[in-house]
């Protein structure tokens, strides 16, 4: 009775969990959509072998964190990707926790960049994500105190008409988004390295943003 007991226990545990184990293969869109703001930060030490997974989705993405940036302008942190694959989750310092720093000085405005390298030309798609975006208003001539800007992408959006009324930079390769956007921004490329840089000055801040990209 024990050995037959047993039996069905396992039985009814494979039942309920024998999903767990498999393959799960979603679009970009789909996964994007399912990442959350709140996901754990670690550090660029840590991020190689440190995965979360979105249990509703069965989506791995990796989180990267590289620190408080001082935004002094001298700052540009390496992020090395050594046969890189599947999603990666960036965020600009403070994003949720207070947002991102003011300039360091009266004179300096605040800037800092980050290099995300993949040792060889690699194709994919990032996006900017619209939730919880937020950086100080444009200007009335339309320019930005603050912003975000992605180099290195494609500038065609991935729509049908291949329009962005958000997108203040008006070279190909590159996105610059301020304010707040309407909608995920997602763009493709095929590059070894791509350069997101954060700018603000002296007056108000926000929260900042969180950039997803995945490689094919």
């Amino acid at each position: 009775m024990m050995i037959a007991n047993t039996c069905l226990l396992v039985t009814l545990t494979i039942l309920i969990h024998g999903q767990v184990g498999k393959s799960h293969f979603a679009s970009f869109r789909q996964a994007t959509d399912s990442l959350k703001s709140d996901t754990p930060r670690i550090s660029v030490g840590e991020m190689k072998d440190r995965l979360e997974s979105d249990e509703g989705s069965g989506i791995m993405e990796t989180m990267l964190n590289v620190g408080e940036c001082q935004g002094t302008g001298s700052e540009v942190f390496n992020i090395d990707l050594q046969n890189p694959s599947g999603c990666y989750i960036f965020q600009t310092t403070g994003f949720n926790m207070g947002g991102y720093p003011n300039n360091t000085g009266r004179f300096s405005r605040y800037f800092c960049e980050y290099a995300i390298q993949f040792g060889a030309t690699v194709s994919g798609t990032v996006t900017v994500k619209e939730k919880d975006f937020q950086f100080q208003e444009p200007k009335s001539d339309g320019s930005c105190a603050d912003y975000v800007r992605v180099f290195r992408v494609n500038d065609e959006q991935q729509e049908n008409d291949n329009s962005d009324s958000d997108d203040r930079n008006s070279r190909t390769d590159a996105i610059d988004y301020c304010g707040t956007i309407t909608e995920d921004k997602i763009r493709d490329f095929s590059t070894n390295k791509f350069i997101i840089a954060l700018y603000a000055d002296g007056s108000v801040n926000g929260n900042g943003a969180e950039i997803v990209f995945c490689i094919d």
